[in-house]
């Protein structure tokens, strides 16, 4: 990892976060007025933040893009069919396993739900959503056929799920599939679907390597409203 590109990354991060955290200052000079104590501790916090942000893209850039791209590729090339299915699988269970934003929310929801679920229960329903939607996506990749003929039906299960589960599980529900689109899950994903598409060849095979995301969002979604209905949240 060069230096100057860790530069650039980190002038483009404090670019990007300069105007939330003149906001912060602004509504703690103004409104919030915290002890100068707990303020610090923020404003640390805020450091590693812009630091871990800075790391976590170049490492993405420079490690998890170009291992995603060619581990697709490979695997086609290989016309290991099954076997890249497989991965897609296990891939999307472990990485949403691995993302901080699905633990974080599903660590939240444990601590304010009264529903009768665990944190362990949410994370686990959640990545076994995403692991079954990133194996359609992948297949969805290989066989480059339209996106909303997985879109259009997922969604509508989703509605109907809704008519039918407890409330409580709707806005957890939506909430989760949300944040599986986070730092873990997209940059590999969205290289794993370009890779496979790449070798496949053709413009329209290499656009059929995005939308890997918007599908394997889906998945959560009914894999916790299926999850409530499972445990009698009607």
């Amino acid at each position: 990892m060069h230096l100057e590109d860790l530069k650039k990354e980190l002038k483009a991060t404090l670019k990007s976060l300069l105007p939330a955290i003149i906001l912060i200052l602004v509504f703690q000079i103004f409104f919030i007025k915290m002890p100068i104590s707990d303020f610090i501790t923020i404003i640390i916090g805020l450091l590693f933040t812009i630091l871990g942000f800075t790391f976590f893209i170049q490492g993405a850039k420079k490690g998890l893009l170009p291992l995603g791209e060619n581990l697709g590729a490979s695997f086609i090339e290989k016309r290991a069919f099954f076997l890249i299915l497989l991965f897609g699988f296990l891939l999307g269970l472990t990485l949403t396993i691995a993302e901080p934003d699905v633990r974080l929310v599903a660590f939240q929801i444990g601590q304010i739900t009264t529903l009768n679920i665990t944190q362990l229960e949410l994370i686990f329903v959640t990545s076994l959503g995403l692991g079954t939607f990133t194996l359609l996506a992948v297949l969805r990749s290989m066989l480059d056929f339209p996106i909303q003929y997985i879109l259009i039906p997922g969604y509508i299960t989703a509605i109907i799920l809704s008519l039918l589960v407890n409330n409580e599980f709707i806005s957890k529900a939506f909430d989760l599939g949300a944040v599986t689109t986070g730092p873990m899950t997209v940059p590999f994903l969205i290289a794993l679907g370009v890779g496979i598409a790449s070798v496949l060849g053709g413009r329209d095979r290499m656009e059929s390597g995005f939308g890997i995301m918007a599908i394997g969002s889906i998945g959560p979604v009914l894999a916790i409203l299926i999850w409530g209905l499972i445990r009698g949240g009607i």
